[in-house]
């Protein structure tokens, strides 16, 4: 049977389900926002086969949030709610049901970490990553303790979580007591059209101005706070910048986040000022344009649930430095430089293995292109509506 016979088939059969967006009310989008924006619009346009409402609560307004998402603006009932409170009644007192907010559902579904109540639908959430329990010394107190709520919650009371990488199942199932058959997987995703259409010179140029970059260029790309382990990378930057003469520049590409300030005191410390360049948050075309236009994408973060920017610069055929813990090996496979995040010498071992090993570099980066075919946002809101479909059906994992 043809995939568009079975479409037509599957369409006959509508359920409905509620999702909360709340998350991608927050602005500058990062990598959760991404994830959860791209997944949803792919799954909309692709599986009318549900019925799908959308609710989101903020203390901010969601202007142009429906648009993003490709829906109607009845589609999307936004709530103007502080997120404080609504994740304590829905915790604490599993109250008020989405559906007042998104209508009848058969299944509800909180996008991050946050299980939404309901009358009598089937309950999921989407887990990013347990680093509030991996690596709780990374966030801030008052972030750990919320997180940590969140999570206890979803993982009692879910009929089903979603986790977005293979070792971020097994982390839910390990660290939160879950059993097997209802954690299920939703890979991130990558459109392969962004970074194949020709790159837009002029685009690069001016970023290349804007940030004073003149040759090549390591890149970061990623909120910087402590979890991506900045300072470790610098140590190690600074290391072989002192051997190799040609040593790129290094660009931290991405806002200041909590905790940050390890990162500036350590390029001060170091002497680096003049060759590391911080950005800020980018525009996502300019964001686009510097990855496609690096040297290597380096990324030795401690943990991550699934690493977008290392798919990312698998995509854009830009060379990968990653971590070889947590879900970054199954998202690069062999086709990546893998380090030891914990080891400055490891580090700088990869970034040595960048600069003197060129053309093996090159040739991985070529295979890491193909391999990122294999995440697509496609195959990713596919995943979502068996997901979905299996949750309805009671059926096991």
């Amino acid at each position: 049977m043809s995939v568009s016979a079975s479409r037509e088939i599957a369409v006959e059969r509508v359920g409905r389900v509620a999702i909360d967006v709340s998350c991608l009310v927050a602005r500058p989008l990062t990598g959760v926002g991404y994830y959860t924006r791209d997944l949803l619009r792919t799954f909309l346009m692709g599986h009318p086969e549900w019925q799908a409402s959308l609710f989101a609560s903020s203390a901010k307004p969601a202007a142009g949030l429906a648009c993003e998402l490709g829906v109607e603006a009845h589609a999307l009932r936004t709530l103007r709610w502080p997120t404080r409170l609504k994740n304590a009644m829905w915790t604490h007192l599993e109250w008020p049901p989405i559906e007042w907010f998104a209508g009848r559902a058969d299944i509800v579904h909180g996008a991050f970490h946050l299980l939404p109540a309901s009358r009598k639908a089937r309950r999921i959430a989407t887990v990013f990553d347990l680093s509030a329990l991996r690596c709780p010394d990374t966030r801030t107190t008052a972030n750990f303790r919320m997180h940590l709520k969140l999570l206890r919650h979803a993982a009692a009371r879910a009929d089903a979580l979603i986790a977005i990488s293979e070792s971020c199942r097994n982390d839910v199932i390990e660290l939160l007591h879950v059993s097997p058959e209802r954690v299920h997987i939703v890979y991130g995703g990558v459109f392969m059209d962004e970074f194949t259409v020709p790159l837009d010179e002029a685009r690069l140029r001016a970023c290349r101005e804007r940030f004073g970059l003149e040759g090549n260029y390591f890149i970061h790309l990623g909120t910087l706070e402590p979890r991506k382990n900045l300072p470790r990378l610098l140590e190690a930057y600074a290391r072989v910048r002192a051997r190799h003469r040609d040593c790129p520049r290094l660009v931290l590409a991405g806002q200041a986040g909590w905790m940050y300030d390890a990162v500036f005191e350590t390029i001060e410390r170091l002497g680096l000022r003049a060759s590391v360049v911080t950005t800020g948050y980018l525009e996502r075309a300019d964001a686009v344009c510097l990855l496609r236009g690096a040297y290597a994408c380096v990324y030795p973060s401690l943990y991550e649930g699934f690493g977008l920017p290392v798919l990312e610069a698998m995509a854009a055929r830009t060379p990968v430095l990653t971590s070889c813990v947590s879900s970054l090996p199954e998202v690069v496979g062999k086709e990546g430089i893998l380090v030891e995040p914990e080891s400055v010498d490891s580090i700088e071992v990869g970034l040595d293995a960048l600069i003197e090993r060129r053309a093996d570099a090159l040739t991985r980066a070529e295979a890491a292109f193909e391999r990122a075919r294999m995440f697509t946002w496609a195959r990713s809101a596919d995943m979502l509506a068996e997901t979905y479909r299996r949750v309805l059906e009671g059926a096991p994992r």
